[in-house]
């Protein structure tokens, strides 16, 4: 089956011949000053090593543990599940947002544009925010829509978390009563519709089939 996401798909930055070319430079330089890289728990969908320890430094300044109930963006793994994310889009649009937080981290893009002469994973909280805050506000088209892009992913990972849900008030999903429902004994039920089927007697005790679907078997 063709892969249709080529024909739906919408890029996630909207980028230029310059904003491209932004993107793809920042993985350039990294290898002379390396960040403060860590090692994933599991396999990555659609970020790498780095990438993914960039996402996890931007979520821990934009959500960090500070009210009762609510917990770190570590404790949820706020990185991993945006990589689950980015795995579930189109590869094009999942490799800008890549591209993007390689960009956030360079410390030579970070030194022309913003002064920050080090890698985003090695600088101090402060630093890290100032950073941001350049970002958000850039004259730089492309650094306002990478920050607006991350910053929406970075959110909907963290308070789609169960362990989000008391400390914003939120009950969790509602209960239709699938919780409560008993789990069917698929292989008593297969057991029950085969003895029907050869006429033979269902032991006592066995559970019974759903009426309408009983009148449907063959006699």
């Amino acid at each position: 089956m063709a892969d249709t996401r080529t024909t739906s798909r919408r890029s996630v930055l909207k980028v230029g011949l310059l904003g491209s070319a932004m993107l793809a430079a920042g993985g350039v330089g990294l290898g002379l000053w390396p960040g403060a890289h860590q090692t994933p728990p599991g396999w990555l969908q659609a970020l790498t090593p780095a990438s993914w320890s960039v996402a996890g430094a931007v979520a821990r300044r934009m959500c960090p543990a500070s009210r009762t109930g609510l917990p770190s963006a570590d404790t949820v793994d706020v990185a991993t599940r945006m990589d689950a994310v980015l795995g579930r889009m189109h590869p094009a649009d999942a490799a800008e947002v890549h591209q993007a937080l390689l960009l956030l981290e360079n410390a030579l893009a970070g030194l022309l544009l913003d002064g920050r002469p080090v890698p985003f994973t090695r600088a101090d909280g402060p630093t890290q925010d100032a950073a941001l805050a350049a970002w958000r506000d850039s004259r730089l088209p492309l650094r306002r829509k990478a920050y607006k892009a991350v910053r929406n992913l970075v959110m909907s990972s963290y308070w789609s978390h169960p362990d989000t849900y008391a400390g914003a008030g939120y009950p969790g999903p509602p209960d239709f009563g699938q919780a409560r429902a008993p789990a069917d004994d698929l292989d008593a039920l297969v057991e029950e519709g085969r003895r029907r089927m050869a006429g033979q007697d269902v032991p006592e005790g066995q559970p019974a089939l759903d009426p309408v679907e009983d009148a449907e078997q063959p006699g």
